[in-house]
């Protein structure tokens, strides 16, 4: 077993590990890892839990609020995340047409901060402010990803449809057609499922900005360019990317993905190449989300197909590595069997996490300490400034 990272103690500081690995930098109750390390929970109950019982509403109630809502309390979430999903300003459509195609993270970045604009010139801190512009936020969210995504590539959008449900309205916006029930309720689980995940690298970097006590809007837009990163987010892109290569070789030896996987797998294991969907630093021996994400990839487009091959390449990687699946190779094929083209893929872990960026950023700001940690300097001293004659004379 590798041995883990130490503090040390030098003078009056403690240095942690390179990054803060093993380091509890604060309390949360929101989500986090149960005293047994054996599950990450929601507010009490386990994540696989909400993630297959619990509707959109019901789960950003729990994440925001603390517990699932009764009747009046789910009627008025409800209410409001579909009635703002309804309201992105126009001036913000007419912005996103201006941008060029490229990565959709970016319609998110640049989404959240213009809501700041048009929405928090003069924020305050008073708890049914911020409840409601988190409300705003994880409504409006999609609504942008979604039309900066088809503006881009088909110069028209699809509008928000507030009188349906939210995660039906927004694969609609997504894939452009009106999805089945079972196929909405399958994209409404995942984003239950990244909700949130105790202080993964984005909801840190929305906790260290919200500490500066700047606006959930900044806050959010900074957690969008956190999670933007592959070692973050993307990796439901890349591990679909590779099942796709996969199938492509295995179509040209002319074998069954599900016989081929384990010598493609192999074969990059051999290369040093990382295996994209497998590994987490919480889930050592079982993702127990992927359980939830298999139950609806079964009931999809070539569900059988597709679970043979995951659950081959489960056995390949805890035969040669003991390394276990996570989400995201789940989730990268039940997007890809609901039609959404790859780059969406990260967007929509954004769409489910804003919940709990949103979530974290309250906490931290109605119980505020600003976060600076200290630095350990390495750099040379004692130098002396010389004219650029002198210090470039050679």
């Amino acid at each position: 077993m590798a041995q883990q990272p130490e503090c040390k103690v030098e003078g009056n500081y403690i240095v942690v590990p390179k990054g803060l690995v093993n380091v509890i930098v604060d309390e949360t109750k929101v989500s986090g890892v149960d005293p047994k390390g054996e599950a990450t929970i929601y507010r009490g109950y386990t994540i696989e839990d909400i993630g297959e019982h619990a509707t959109f509403y019901e789960a950003a109630h729990l994440i925001l609020y603390g517990q699932l809502p009764c009747d009046d309390e789910l009627k008025e979430i409800k209410r409001k995340i579909d009635a703002y999903r309804g309201q992105v300003p126009e001036k913000l459509f007419d912005a996103l047409k201006l941008l060029p195609p490229t990565h959709p993270m970016y319609y998110g970045i640049f989404g959240a901060s213009f809501l700041g604009q048009y929405y928090a010139p003069e924020w305050k801190f008073d708890p049914d402010f911020l409840y409601d512009h988190a409300l705003r936020l994880i409504a409006q969210l999609p609504v942008i990803f979604a039309a900066g995504w088809h503006l881009a590539h088909n110069g028209t959008f699809y509008r928000p449809d507030p009188s349906k449900d939210h995660a039906w309205d927004v694969l609609r916006m997504i894939v452009g057609r009106e999805p089945s029930d079972i196929e909405a309720r399958a994209f409404e689980s995942t984003l239950v499922l990244y909700m949130d995940h105790g202080f993964n690298a984005s909801t840190f970097t929305v906790r260290v900005i919200g500490s500066t006590l700047s606006d959930l809007y900044s806050a959010v837009a900074g957690g969008i360019a956190a999670l933007k990163g592959p070692l973050h987010g993307g990796a439901n892109e890349k591990a679909m990317e590779m099942l796709l290569e996969a199938r492509r070789i295995a179509e040209e030896k002319g074998v069954p993905l599900e016989e081929y996987i384990e010598e493609y797998i192999k074969e990059k294991l051999a290369r040093k190449e990382k295996i994209m969907g497998f590994g987490h630093r919480i889930y050592k021996i079982h993702d127990p989300r992927t359980d939830v994400a298999a139950k609806y990839v079964a009931k999809l487009k070539d569900g059988e197909f597709w679970l043979k091959v995951l659950k081959k390449a489960e056995e390949v990687m805890w035969k040669e590595k003991k390394i276990p699946s996570n989400i995201d190779l789940y989730t990268g094929v039940l997007y890809y069997q609901l039609g959404i083209p790859i780059p969406m893929y990260t967007p929509i872990f954004a769409m489910g996490r804003v919940v709990g960026w949103s979530a974290h950023y309250i906490e931290q700001v109605l119980n505020n300490k600003l976060i600076r940690p200290t630095e350990k300097y390495t750099g040379p001293v004692g130098l002396k400034y010389q004219p650029i004659e002198v210090r470039c004379k050679r």
